[in-house]
């Protein structure tokens, strides 16, 4: 299950992505949202490409060091697997830049919107800048909470789960007639 998890997480951020993109829209299609959507759908396909190739990566090594004692040998193929390892390294950069610039421009494109404005901007904006310098900060040898900053993840999160909240509110709030007799048949 965990891999599904990991695995779905690209998948399930174009899904959202797309779904905010095509709610937000009909109020005006800016080109800060049209950038912001290219950007954090770059951003799903970016971190599938890294999920996978680090599972592939680190499933490999497990299998060939398995069988080895300590030894000069265990630790070439430690030293490989160091060296391979910064391929889905640098696929994590690319996620941090695209999710950090995506979310930054959402939060710009929601700066004037009805149900959205400065309390959505503020925050996004502070987190994609913060999460972008973090993560440049400490590249190319880690991620920013192996180099003792803290995750931005977690805030990347937060602010998604709060932006598909209130678009769920809306969508109740101003549709749910519609969404009744939809569902009615009538």
């Amino acid at each position: 299950w965990s891999y599904l998890l990991f695995f779905g997480f690209g998948p399930f951020l174009i899904a959202a992505v797309y779904g905010i993109y095509t709610f937000l829209r009909h109020e005006a299609d800016t080109i800060s949202l049209q950038l912001a959507t290219l950007l954090l759908i770059s951003a799903g396909l970016a971190f599938t490409f890294m999920a996978t190739t680090q599972g592939m990566i680190r499933g490999q090594y497990r299998e060939q060091v398995a069988g080895l004692e300590d030894g000069p040998e265990r630790d070439a193929l430690r030293n490989t697997m160091r060296s391979v390892d910064s391929t889905q390294q640098g696929l994590d950069m690319a996620f941090d830049i695209f999710i950090s610039t995506g979310t930054a421009l959402l939060g710009i494109s929601l700066a004037r919107r009805r149900w959205f404005g400065w309390w959505f901007t503020v925050p996004a904006i502070v987190i994609g800048a913060g999460g972008l310098f973090l993560n440049a900060a400490s590249f190319p040898t880690v991620n920013a909470s192996d180099a003792g900053y803290f995750d931005p993840g977690p805030f990347y999160g937060v602010f998604f789960a709060v932006v598909l909240a209130q678009l769920i509110h809306i969508g109740l709030r101003e549709f749910r007639p519609g969404l009744t007799e939809a569902l009615s048949g009538e």
